[in-house]
């Protein structure tokens, strides 16, 4: 429909171009005519008017895109604060079991030999009674750096609470697993904590058997943990 009367525009329109529409290369003018294309808007019909709705309504259009992206982002880094260890920055207890339940159902389906190590960092609460909560602290985070530091990025490493830690050791069968959470143990001791402190792990290793549920198995590993220390 064209418009006519004292309100339509009197010059003419060059080939080509839309009338009043702003400078070719500008974002308006991109955005006006993606929208037209898309609307199917006749070019005799984009009266300055109908132009600038338009513009206006992509620019609320690209708002809502950047607000969405923020929103994504933001929920990334919620899940990611969600599933991490305020203290360490490692997994936490909820996230860990995930993987947990994870490797098990690799286990059930592939029969794929993996291991759980449960880890207690040794005379926490004497640490924390003698030397102050914060040497505590500085304990649990050289034990998990050094742990950390000496395991695959296939592995997965998480806190479970307190002096509690564990491992997943991915593709690796019970006798794999415990030479080396030998290995961990003797860096772990043999390395010196905060304020020259000894520091000290005790593990249990139990092998992610097809059937069995995270907690159980980290009811095993724990128990096969305290047998470990009962015998020192």
């Amino acid at each position: 429909m064209k418009i006519t009367g004292p309100g339509a525009p009197k010059a003419p329109r060059a080939a080509g171009r839309v009338a009043n529409a702003p400078r070719a290369g500008s974002a308006a003018a991109a955005t006006a005519v993606d929208a037209i294309s898309v609307a199917g808007i006749p070019e005799d019909e984009l009266t300055p008017r109908v132009r600038e709705a338009l513009t206006a309504l992509m620019r609320e259009v690209a708002d809502l895109r950047r607000e969405l992206t923020d929103v994504r982002g933001r929920m990334v880094e919620l899940e990611l604060l969600a599933s991490t260890d305020p203290l360490i920055g490692v997994l936490n207890r909820r996230a860990f079991v995930g993987e947990l339940n994870r490797a098990l159902g690799m286990a059930q389906r592939y029969s794929q030999p993996s291991s759980l190590v449960f880890i207690d960092l040794d005379d926490l609460k004497k640490i924390n009674d003698k030397h102050g909560h914060a040497i505590g602290d500085a304990a649990l985070m050289h034990a998990a750096e050094i742990i950390s530091a000496n395991i695959r990025q296939t592995d997965v490493f998480g806190r479970l609470g307190g002096d509690e830690f564990a491992i997943i050791l991915t593709n690796t069968p019970r006798q794999l697993a415990e030479h080396k959470a030998t290995l961990l143990a003797e860096l772990v001791k043999g390395t010196p904590g905060p304020d020259g402190l000894s520091v000290s792990i005790t593990y249990g290793v139990v092998e992610i058997a097809p059937g069995l549920t995270a907690e159980a198995a980290l009811v095993a590993a724990d128990k096969v943990m305290y047998d470990q220390k009962r015998k020192r």
